[in-house]
């Protein structure tokens, strides 16, 4: 192989109507002459780029600058393709543009109800019908973990008031974790999980609309957690991604369903099949999946892990990896995560993703405090 590619994804965080520069890294034997194109742009991006990169042996970059597009053309990544061609071969690469950072609006949606790195809200549920809709679980240290499952409702994304609150005793679980919606034709599918004598299991509530959901609904897949869900119009299926307890560091499984009784199962222990390839070597436990969304053709999966093992019960931080077809996915984070928290452990998971032309919301648990708790927040664009 005469030349190869360092990593073939990278993820960058730029405000709409802002400007950056990134590059990819490439590895060469000999010198030779690699041609470059863009062959696929979301709308509104502009990329400047030099098509021919005359290669020398050793390390060499090709550098891009980015404009990003104004704030009424948001997608839930801005996407960009890039093709190298040389020496009698091809790849291709991507790089993908998140339109929040740090330097966003910010708003604290829930707070955990101590400052203490074993107390937080979040493991976060999103959906948007005639309202906004967001679940979480609370936290309330060791002896009370996932101890209750909320559901608020609000009117502009930002400001959000309980409709339904669970608790873990009345259905004799042992604690709640990760829950998610998915609005269709005929209604709401509402997924959660929750331990059940030491076994974790993702259930399914249906629903005409969010506030008729009621648990504890029908188990749908056994020894699995934090389920995220998303519903495709074309083809008629609810898109999962979960974590499977049986996997080390509770790998991501993807499977498909109409029905939520037969799943045809897309990738299976994504990180060590296909992302670690990649030379995705942070990412080894404490995975999960925390929002599957759609970007032009492609699927964007946010997910979070960890190196090791955290101070707290549970923490990670944010990476992104998109796919066209579910089976084939790109890492755009191998190197190292997109997004930290600050505190003990840095969390920052979870995350939950809306976004319209005109409004991006990115809804995460994030540790807050220098004594890690961890809330659940709402970066925003609108």
């Amino acid at each position: 192989m005469s030349w190869r590619l360092e990593y073939r994804g990278r993820a960058l965080k730029e405000k709409p109507g802002g400007s950056l520069s990134t590059y990819l890294k490439v590895f060469s034997e000999e010198e030779t002459t690699l041609k470059v194109r863009v062959t696929c742009v979301s709308e509104g991006l502009k990329v400047c780029y030099s098509p021919k990169l005359e290669l020398k042996r050793g390390e060499n970059l090709v550098n891009l600058s980015i404009q990003t597009p104004s704030r009424d053309m948001f997608k839930s990544l801005w996407l960009i393709k890039v093709v190298l061609e040389g020496a009698g071969k091809a790849e291709d690469a991507y790089i993908g543009v998140l339109p929040v950072s740090e330097t966003a609006s910010k708003k604290t949606i829930r707070q955990g109800l101590r400052d203490d790195r074993n107390y937080s809200v979040g493991a976060i549920g999103f959906v948007k019908t005639n309202a906004y809709y967001l679940s979480y679980r609370w936290r309330n240290g060791n002896k009370e973990r996932g101890e209750f499952l909320e559901i608020s409702r609000s009117s502009d994304g930002l400001e959000y008031s309980e409709v339904k609150k669970f608790c873990r005793k009345d259905y004799g679980y042992l604690s709640f974790e990760q829950s998610d919606f998915a609005a269709y034709p005929s209604g709401v599918v509402f997924l959660y999980s929750a331990d059940v004598e030491r076994r974790w299991r993702i259930f399914k509530v249906d629903a005409e609309k969010v506030e008729d959901i009621e648990l504890p609904g029908v188990p749908v897949i056994d020894n699995a957690k934090d389920p995220a869900v998303a519903y495709c119009s074309s083809s008629g299926e609810f898109i999962v991604a979960y974590s499977d307890c049986s996997q080390p560091g509770h790998d991501l499984n993807i499977v498909t369903t109409k029905d939520f009784k037969s799943f045809e199962t897309k990738a299976k222990g994504l990180f060590k099949s296909q992302l670690r390839q990649q030379g995705n070597d942070w990412s080894k436990k404490h995975i999960h999946a925390g929002s599957i969304t759609f970007s032009d053709k492609y699927y964007v999966l946010f997910y979070d892990a960890l190196p090791e093992k955290p101070s707290c019960f549970g923490s990670g931080w944010l990476g992104i990896a998109i796919s066209e077809d579910l089976k084939n996915w790109i890492d755009l984070t191998p190197d190292k995560p997109l997004w930290k928290g600050s505190g003990v452990d840095h969390t920052f998971r979870y995350v939950a993703v809306y976004c319209s032309p005109e409004k991006y919301f990115l809804y995460a648990e994030e540790e807050t405090t220098p004594n890690g708790r961890k809330d659940t927040v709402v970066y925003y664009r609108a």
